[in-house]
């Protein structure tokens, strides 16, 4: 990035003597009082009054000196940065992740990116599904993770994981005493009319948890006549923890470790509703060696952390 033009006005601007501004910029007087007038005459504009020995901005001049100041610091700013590649680290990734995912991914994640790729720099947003995919769409991210639940034609899709959406119930609950083991399901079955009446914990609309937890109300043909909404899905499952109530999580989210000892997760629908999680990036984008075992440590932790939750 060549800014010749902007650093010998500058330069100039801030000596306001030609000879002192030739001896910083190691070209001759005469070479930069003739490089300054042809400037001048293309721009048709004097920048500097020449008044005795000094050179003084015009307004034009000072306009100039203005925009020029800014295009020399961008041009700093990116030698550093190219620098910063050449001989240091050799990739930028930037990567989106779904909030709650992040809960349990990133603690292990980013360290794990940190010993095997140190030379990359890696740019971690955390967001949930909307954001991500405009981000991506507008070139700001290079892959993102997250729960999907329509797939466009430009994006590629690699799952990583099938959650399925359990209902949670407090482990005192006398109505636990009517679940079943039944082939084929993961957790035990159970008739989720038997709790009509219970208060339902739902989260909000505007989060993919409650369209899945609608599709297994309306598989289930109940319809909860005292439903709490709620923004946080750690707050829900926490609730149920308490007793406070009846929801529905992705058995992925629930944590074995952070309040959800007291909780009995059953399947309430055959087949079972699932959520998969995917990696998420441009269709024809070339993934980088970083990348690609990015996607494979991140489906090997989140199959971990499901297993675990089970």
């Amino acid at each position: 990035m060549n800014l010749k033009e902007q650093l010998y006005v500058c330069t100039l601007a801030e000596t306001g003597n030609i000879t002192q501004a030739a001896k910083l910029l190691f070209i001759s007087q005469p070479a930069l009082s003739l490089y300054i007038s042809n400037l001048e005459n293309i721009l048709g504009i004097r920048l500097f009054e020449r008044i005795g020995k000094s050179f003084v901005l015009t307004q034009a001049g000072e306009l100039y000196v203005e925009k020029a100041r800014q295009m020399l610091s961008l041009k700093e700013s990116f030698d550093y940065g190219l620098s910063e590649i050449v001989n240091g680290q050799n990739e930028r990734l930037r990567v989106g992740i779904q909030d709650i995912r992040s809960h349990f991914l990133t603690p292990v994640v980013l360290p794990w990116m940190d010993k095997m790729y140190p030379r990359t720099k890696l740019v971690w947003m955390e967001h949930n599904y909307a954001p991500m995919e405009q981000m991506l769409l507008n070139n700001e991210l290079d892959l993102f993770f997250c729960n999907c639940n329509t797939l466009r034609k430009d994006f590629e899709y690699v799952p990583l994981l099938n959650d399925e959406v359990v209902f949670m119930v407090h482990k005192n609950h006398p109505l636990c005493a009517n679940a079943q083991i039944c082939p084929g399901h993961t957790f035990p079955y159970i008739d989720m009319g038997l709790f009509q009446d219970e208060r339902f914990l739902l989260v909000n609309e505007s989060q993919s948890l409650r369209r899945y937890s609608s599709q297994v109300l309306k598989a289930c043909n109940v319809f909860p006549k005292n439903i709490f909404l709620l923004k946080k899905i750690f707050v829900m499952i926490n609730l149920v923890n308490i007793g406070y109530g009846v929801g529905f999580s992705l058995a992925g989210y629930i944590d074995r470790s952070a309040h959800s000892e007291n909780l009995r997760i059953f399947s309430v629908v055959d087949p079972p509703v699932t959520a998969t999680f995917y990696a998420v990036y441009k269709k024809g984008k070339h993934l980088t060696e970083a990348a690609t075992s990015l996607i494979d440590m991140v489906k090997t932790s989140v199959n971990e952390q499901f297993h675990f939750s089970l």
